[in-house]
């Protein structure tokens, strides 16, 4: 649990071990949380372990300029964790 804590989950790039492919598989959603929910559960119900290995890779300047300051991109981050929120639900996030 220590390494997760200083895991970027937000991070698009992300790869696991075969044998928890079926985890993946099972989750129905479409989006970003097809990523970050099997994450979670991978965690929480299979006593599952992440860690995160360190890559040499820069957001564009371009992109982050964009994004920082801007209120427009701070809701739509916002709007994602509360997505989030409802698919895990409080027990899944306590």
């Amino acid at each position: 649990a220590k390494d997760a804590k200083q895991i970027d989950w937000l991070f698009g790039p992300f790869a696991f071990r075969s044998s928890l492919a079926d985890t993946w598989l099972a989750y129905t959603g479409t989006s970003w949380d097809a990523q970050m929910i099997p994450y979670v559960r991978a965690v929480r119900n299979e006593n599952r372990r992440i860690s995160s290995v360190t890559i040499d890779f820069r957001h564009p300047k371009q992109m982050k300029e964009q994004e920082e300051g801007d209120p427009k991109w701070t809701n739509k981050r916002l709007q994602q964790l509360n997505i989030l929120f409802d698919l895990l639900g409080e027990h899944e996030l306590s």
